[in-house]
């Protein structure tokens, strides 16, 4: 069978993001009267943000702000941090380059906002790589559903058995499964040995690993 696409998370997998969001949430939240540490932060990598505000709101009460007023705002302190940042990995454009070399239709399925995603790109230089930008929060459903990677697949016209889903969290895992996609993994060191990782078909340690050699084992043989 041969892979004709590629689908990428963002966060955690193209920018080295999440630290970010994990410290806009620490200072909003804290600013709001509620004692989020780094701890509290580190669990919820990979949750959208309308789920992480909830869970804050059920463990420190709620803020006198709507889950949707908070999520904004949580969003807009996020997204000023990362533009003024762009924590672009190592390994992202010469992995965007080879794939376009290859002919291999590429999109973004993300639990992010459409406008973050666009802006990312955009200031990133990798915005013309993606043929389609999917993001979970214009879909009924967010990550571990399948959503947004069959938005994503539709988007590109691919089937979903011809594509592969690249992502940095369980939660993502999960939903590139779902979706019948083959999955490779980019765990954190931290969480490099749990053993959920098992129903991923690759684990790499960062999108360096993606080399011309990886290329051709998985495009051509899968």
């Amino acid at each position: 069978m041969t892979i004709s696409a590629v689908i990428f998370d963002m966060d955690g997998v193209l920018i080295d993001s999440e630290p970010l969001w994990q410290h806009a949430a620490i200072e909003y939240f804290n600013r709001l009267g509620l004692s989020v540490t780094a701890a509290d932060m580190q669990q919820m990598t990979g949750v959208p943000a309308d789920d992480v505000v909830r869970h804050l709101y059920r463990r420190y009460g709620a803020a006198p702000l709507s889950v949707e007023e908070a999520t904004e705002q949580y969003h807009q302190a996020a997204t000023a941090l990362i533009l003024q940042r762009q924590p672009l990995f190592p390994g992202v454009k010469p992995l965007l380059a080879r794939l376009a070399q290859r002919n291999v239709k590429m999109a973004i399925a993300s639990a992010s906002p459409l406008y973050l995603l666009e802006s990312i790109t955009q200031k990133c230089g990798i915005r013309h790589y993606f043929s389609a930008i999917a993001s979970a929060t214009e879909l009924h459903y967010n990550k571990p559903h399948p959503a947004v990677y069959l938005h994503a697949a539709d988007l590109l016209g691919v089937e979903p058995h011809f594509a592969v889903g690249i992502e940095d969290s369980v939660t993502g895992m999960t939903a590139v499964k779902a979706a019948s996609m083959c999955c490779i993994v980019l765990p954190s060191a931290a969480e490099e040995h749990d053993p959920r990782w098992a129903l991923a078909d690759y684990k790499c340690r960062s999108l360096e690993d993606i080399d011309e050699a990886f290329l051709d084992r998985l495009i051509q043989h899968r």
